[in-house]
């Protein structure tokens, strides 16, 4: 017979591994986006938010890069001025 230790747990197996999870933070850091970062692992967006919160608590707060690209998300591509 096998051991309880052998048989496996209920529920949902974790779909990343520690690794992984500091594999998406360095992503996140080079500037590559949350989307782009789930589909690179095969996961849903929501599981690498997730994955990324849970590392800003142990390890602080992303350092993202400085310049265009990080600040991209809050500026408009065209400037619409009235003549």
């Amino acid at each position: 017979m096998c051991a309880v230790s052998d048989r496996l747990k209920p529920g949902p197996q974790p779909s990343l591994s520690a690794r992984d999870k500091f594999e998406l933070r360095q992503f996140r850091e080079a500037g590559v986006s949350v989307k782009d970062c789930a589909k690179y692992k095969n996961i849903s967006v929501a599981t690498c938010l997730r994955a990324l919160a849970e590392l800003r608590e142990k390890l602080g707060p992303e350092k993202l890069p400085n310049g265009r690209l990080a600040r991209s998300y809050l500026t408009r591509r065209e400037i619409q001025v009235s003549e």
